[in-house]
């Protein structure tokens, strides 16, 4: 999978989608979903040549667990052959995500360097 296939992917769900931060506008917006690159490696290709793979963390907020969203956003990725573990926490007291059902989990994509 490509960074485009990625965005594409998340983007599908129609619901707001930021790369790296969240957006002013989006602050308050439910569901939603960060994504943003945290590792990176070369990985040896085929025919001898390298291949830039970055992890992205994609983080995926909701007022409510398992929101439909979510179940559409893992079955998707099913669909692409993807399945990472995803991880959950209920934030209770922070000043933007208070009261908020985070779920995050990571995906390895291809990038030109």
């Amino acid at each position: 999978m490509t960074k485009q296939e990625l965005s594409d992917l998340l983007h599908e769900l129609e619901i707001p989608v930021n790369e790296g931060i969240t957006s002013d506008k989006n602050t308050n917006e439910y569901p939603r979903i960060v994504f943003w690159p945290y590792m990176e490696k070369d990985e040896m290709a085929s025919g001898g040549e390298y291949q830039n793979i970055v992890t992205y963390q994609i983080s995926f907020f909701a007022r409510t667990p398992q929101h439909a969203k979510y179940k559409e956003l893992r079955k998707k990725l099913r669909e692409q052959g993807i399945h990472p573990a995803f991880q959950h926490e209920y934030v209770e007291n922070d000043p933007v995500f208070s009261k908020t059902w985070h779920t995050y989990f990571s995906v390895d994509v291809i990038e030109d360097v």
